[in-house]
């Protein structure tokens, strides 16, 4: 196994968000997953990967967990505070390629991270297949990308 097929998901938190999970499941070898300690024990046992639950809000906890992994996957939910918290964890991560996946418009901050694709969509239409795509291939597109 290559470095390439090591993915970490940080803050999947819903159905729709397990699913995307599941898939990328079915393409790593060595898939992670940092899940909030605030959600359902049995949501968190349904999730598939390596599993590291902890405090979301502690950037600490998120960096050392996606720790030698090539690609991350934000997904970011309605609790603004996970946008400076998943700032700090990207600048104090390893991580070669960023998936950061939100409803809500990026901002410059955000933007200003060279190896990261911002994936803003409309309630999870269309964004499985974009982040299946862009996590296997050899070279992605980074910046804004709005899924319709």
């Amino acid at each position: 196994m290559c470095i390439r097929d090591s993915v970490i998901c940080v803050n999947p938190s819903n159905s729709s968000e397990k699913e995307i999970v599941e898939k990328l499941s079915l393409q790593n070898g060595d898939l992670r997953v940092f899940l909030s300690d605030q959600l359902e024990e049995t949501f968190n046992k349904s999730i598939p990967g390596k599993k590291a639950i902890g405090d979301i809000l502690d950037d600490t906890h998120i960096s050392t967990a996606s720790h030698g992994a090539f690609c991350g996957v934000f997904f970011e939910d309605i609790n603004s505070d996970l946008r400076n918290v998943f700032l700090s964890a990207i600048k104090e991560s390893t991580l070669k390629r960023i998936l950061w996946v939100s409803e809500s418009p990026p901002t410059d901050e955000i933007l200003k991270i060279s190896n990261l694709a911002y994936l803003q969509h409309k309630n999870y239409e269309n964004l499985t297949e974009e982040i299946l795509e862009l996590e296997s291939k050899e070279e992605i597109e980074f910046g804004f990308k709005e899924i319709t």
